[in-house]
């Protein structure tokens, strides 16, 4: 297929300023700390070797501490009075769109990616934009939306198992592994393969689960 000449990306910025307005505080709070450190502690640990993370969308920075515990060098990005609470805290956070980051490729071994991509207006995209920045691999952990619901502000991609697994499969992702035991949480860890399209119909894997 040719590709265009020329895409007028002016509008897209336009879209993703105005879409700004949508974002809302995330402070940590005591649940969510306790299965970030849960999924870190568990699967993180058997990684060997991950010396860097990258936290997209990480609020505060909340899980800083919990991965420089494990000797893991932490980078987080985020956006909002978010960035500016992390900083205050001592965070390292920089101020970025997690769908078009600004760190070279192959820059972190690890994308730490809690309850974030479903705040992409363009998952696909923003998957395919961690698979350049990360040398390996990608924990990806999203509601369900049996346990959050399927809409909220700022929640444009709410997305059932099936629809997580075909993103991550088309994005250049591979499943080492899966968690549902926690039923307000879809968990995986995926590591990077060589990207290629999904030319098999498929729209029989989508089932109705939430």
């Amino acid at each position: 297929m040719e590709v265009p000449k020329m895409r007028n990306y002016r509008y897209v910025d336009q879209y993703l300023t105005e879409l700004l307005k949508d974002i809302y505080p995330q402070p940590p709070d005591p649940g969510h700390t306790r299965w970030a450190a849960e999924v870190i502690n568990n699967w993180i640990t058997k990684l060997a070797p991950c010396k860097s993370v990258l936290d997209v969308g990480c609020g505060e920075a909340f899980c800083q501490p919990i991965f420089e515990n494990l000797r893991i060098e932490y980078t987080g990005v985020n956006l909002g009075i978010d960035f500016v609470n992390a900083k205050m805290q001592g965070r390292n956070v920089y101020q970025q769109d997690f769908s078009f980051l600004e760190f070279p490729d192959n820059s972190f071994d690890l994308i730490f990616a809690r309850h974030a991509l479903e705040h992409s207006p363009m998952p696909v995209v923003t998957l395919m934009e961690w698979y350049r920045v990360s040398k390996q691999w990608l924990c990806l952990v999203m509601p369900t939306p049996r346990g959050w619901g399927w809409v909220g502000r700022n929640h444009y991609s709410v997305l059932s198992l099936s629809q997580n697994r075909f993103l991550l499969e088309r994005a250049g992702w591979k499943t080492i592994w899966e968690d549902h035991s926690e039923p307000r949480e879809y968990r995986f860890m995926v590591e990077k393969i060589e990207r290629v399209s999904l030319v098999e119909d498929t729209d029989a894997e989508f089932a109705d689960e939430e």
